[in-house]
């Protein structure tokens, strides 16, 4: 590509070749590296990663590209890579493991064929070799066999995803800790940008699954989706998506900065959060039981974007965070911006 930046017609070409490469299946990592993505991403990579992960959000797939894009920004703060890695994600918010007790956290997938896992821990005053540094976060690396070896599948609504949890992963097996400074911060704004996109690629699905439905139900001689209360719950939720994709775009404008533009990232995590609940509910509402029996795949996308949610931070969690600075005297202007 000679020129910076995708234009409509290369992402809408993009956009497909991603959708046949996910609905195959396989090999997810081979399929991009087959597609140049690693140049697409350099072009582009605030479009590139939202394409991404938009249509991996629509195909609900399963793999680690998430750990790819947090990885990615911890790069600098991690020795050289023995092997593949993986990462443990804090099992609530993004608060980093106690390194004080076993490790828990959550992984994306199986570790098979990974050697290395990246455990992001809490960094308390006493390690910390600067004051301000006290409340970020160190890494260390654990062998993925003791890891795997704690592990077990997350139970629940959607188990399809194939995540597990990490329980008791023992502590003292980690290599020393590196202090992460701002890269931790930086990473997990990428990763919530990401999510941002992944969740709003499932809700488009679940939007498109409720109005081949409304359109084909038919009721007092009529569809259904041409009376009133239908359709306004469409067009909300239809509002829902289009206004959390604005913001996403206004949140990769401040990825640059020195933090990866982290309170822009948080907001934009928190919206995906409200628009993933008022969309799901509004789908099933119109979709009425049929949303969540076997016969519709609705229930599929309302199980994978609450799980989404949760991931670095549920948008309960990130509201009270931001409400709490902002009324200890936080500005105003991220939140003006986004």
């Amino acid at each position: 590509m000679t020129t910076p930046g995708l234009d409509d017609a290369t992402a809408e070409l993009l956009a497909g070749s991603l959708r046949e490469v996910l609905a195959e299946g396989g090999d997810l990592a081979a399929a991009l590296a087959e597609l140049g993505w690693a140049e697409v991403l350099a072009d582009d990579p605030a479009r590139a990663t939202t394409l991404l992960f938009a249509e991996h959000g629509r195909a609900l797939a399963h793999s680690r590209v998430l750990d790819d894009v947090l990885l990615a920004e911890l790069a600098g703060a991690l020795p050289a890579a023995t092997g593949p890695r993986a990462l443990l994600y804090p099992l609530h918010s993004d608060q980093p493991a106690d390194p004080r007790g076993p490790l828990t956290g959550l992984l994306l997938g199986g570790l098979d064929g990974i050697t290395e896992v990246v455990v992001p821990t809490a960094l308390d005053a006493a390690d910390a070799g600067d004051p301000a540094d006290a409340g970020g976060a160190t890494l260390r690396i654990l062998p993925a066999e003791l890891v795997a070896a704690a592990t077990q599948p997350v139970r629940g609504f959607d188990t399809a995803a194939g995540w597990l949890t990490v329980s008791a992963a023992p502590a003292g097996a980690a290599g020393p800790a590196t202090p992460a400074g701002e890269a931790w911060t930086r990473a997990v704004a990428a990763g919530r940008r990401a999510l941002a996109a992944e969740i709003i690629g499932a809700c488009e699905a679940a939007l498109a699954i409720a109005v081949a439905h409304t359109s084909a139900r038919v009721q007092y001689g009529r569809s259904i989706a041409t009376f009133q209360a239908v359709r306004h719950r469409l067009a909300e939720a239809h509002v829902a998506v289009e206004s959390l994709r604005s913001e996403l775009t206004v949140a990769w404008g401040s990825a640059g900065q020195a933090d990866g533009g982290a309170w822009a990232a948080r907001l934009v995590k928190l919206r995906a959060g409200f628009a993933q609940a008022e969309v799901m509910r509004h789908a099933v509402q119109v979709c009425g039981a049929m949303g969540l029996s076997l016969e519709s795949e609705l229930h599929r996308f309302v199980a994978r974007t609450a799980a989404l949610d949760l991931l670095l931070g549920d948008y309960h969690t990130l509201a009270e965070q931001l409400g709490t600075e902002l009324l200890a005297g936080a500005e105003l202007e991220p939140v003006v911006a986004i």
